[in-house]
Parts: C-alpha cells; structure tokens; sequence
C-alpha cells in the first residue's frame, strides 16, 4: 500500500551539514565559556538538546511498522515541528495518518512533500495507493499508467501497475506488456508480478513456488512487493 522504505530513511534531512569534529570541540568550549560568564546556570543547564531528525525519523517508522500509529504520530511530532517542509518528514506523517485511514490529512501531507520537493518518488507512490485505498480503481490506473510513462524503469511502479490491472480484469493486452520478458531482473519485482498472475488464475501452488524463490533470493528486499500483494486480493482468487 505504502511506499515505505523511504520513509524509514535514517538520514537526517538536507538541512543538517557535517562539521570536523576538532571544530566542533574548540566552538563547544568557546560557547560554554561565554554561557557561563553571560547566563545565569539555570539557562545555561535547561538549554535544549540539538534535535536529531534522523532518529526520530527511524523511530516513529519502527512504530509505524509495529502499528503502534498514535505513537508514531507523538514522535514524529518534534521532528515535524522543527522541519515542517522536509518532504521525509511530511511523507512518514502521510504514511502514518493513511494507516489511520485519516485520508484527507494523509494527502495533504504528501502533497506538501512535493511542494518542498517536486518529484519526491514516495510522495508521488503513496498519492496513487490512495486512489486504491479509496476504491478509485480507474483513476488509481491511470495515475499509475501516467507515473510509468514519466519512470519507464521503475520496477515497483510497474508492479503496482500490474496488481491494479489484475485485480479490476483491465486492459489484458497492458497486463501482457507488463513484465513481458521471461527472465527476472535485478529486483524482486519480476517473481512477484509472476506469483500474482498465478493467483490471478487461482493456481496457490505455482505462485509460492515463485514467492519462496524471490525471497531466497532478495531477502527484506520483498517487503515492499509483498505488502503490495498481501493487500491486493488477488491471493483470495478462486482456481478457474
């Protein structure tokens, strides 16, 4: 449903820089000198931590992996107020409110997101599950059709493409053009768009087989791929 690697990003946003740690330690102690001779100790001891965005972003995403979404929400919260237009932020708060099925607030913050960063791919992938969440399957295809055209080599968008095609029966001369070629690439993408094409037909069997190989093969690389599958129904397809 949720483009959510990219929301569990550790890396801290565009705003921070690196300073040489010899630099940091001369700044450190010319600031606690001036502090201690210009603010009383009480200032100088309730003065605030840097905050680290990073972390929180990799911990509110660990909540929302674990569902605990409120939490996730709180943690978030200080990361959001300091950065209110950083799109990793804005995208795991969208991320976090479509779990909590609060759509309307979820787009808001994806669109957001792109506003601060035109062409941010997880925003853009997560306004298209949307459309699927909301039952909008025509439209959630040609959003989708539309961002291929603008990413012809983006396995994940062609796969979501294909999911929504196989569930609604769409356009079966597309779903063939789709992952055409009869040897896998690079991502786990091509197993899991063969192993949804098997439960299309209702044949269990023959798409474990595809699901066992993608993951001896690519690992945690599949979670993305079978969240997408788990929430596509084609598994609860009946043998024709």
């Amino acid at each position: 449903m949720l483009w959510e690697s990219l929301t569990m990003t550790a890396s801290p946003p565009k705003t921070f820089r690196e300073i040489p740690p010899g630099l940091v330690q001369v700044r450190y102690c010319a600031l606690c000198l001036l502090a201690l001779v210009v603010l009383p100790w009480s200032m100088v001891l309730a003065a605030p931590l840097p905050l680290d965005v990073g972390f929180l972003i990799k911990s509110s995403a660990l909540l929302l992996e674990e569902k605990q979404y409120q939490k996730a929400l709180a943690t978030l919260a200080p990361a959001l107020q300091q950065y209110p237009n950083d799109p990793q932020v804005l995208n795991l708060q969208g991320a976090i409110l479509t779990k909590l099925k609060d759509y309307a607030s979820a787009q808001k913050c994806y669109e957001e997101a792109l506003k601060a960063s035109p062409g941010f791919f997880p925003a853009e992938y997560n306004i298209g599950s949307l459309l699927a969440l909301r039952q909008q399957w025509d439209p959630a295809i040609t959003y989708y059709r539309n961002l291929l055209i603008e990413q012809p080599n983006n396995e994940l968008v062609e796969y979501k493409l294909l999911l929504l095609l196989l569930h609604q029966g769409a356009d079966p001369d597309l779903q063939q053009k789709l992952f055409s070629l009869d040897v896998p690439s690079n991502t786990p993408a091509w197993y899991y768009a063969s192993a949804a094409r098997a439960y299309k037909k209702g044949d269990q069997g023959m798409a474990a087989k595809y699901l066992d190989v993608a993951k001896s093969v690519f690992g945690n690389k599949t979670e993305i791929f079978q969240q997408e599958l788990d929430e596509s129904g084609l598994k609860d397809a009946k043998m024709h």
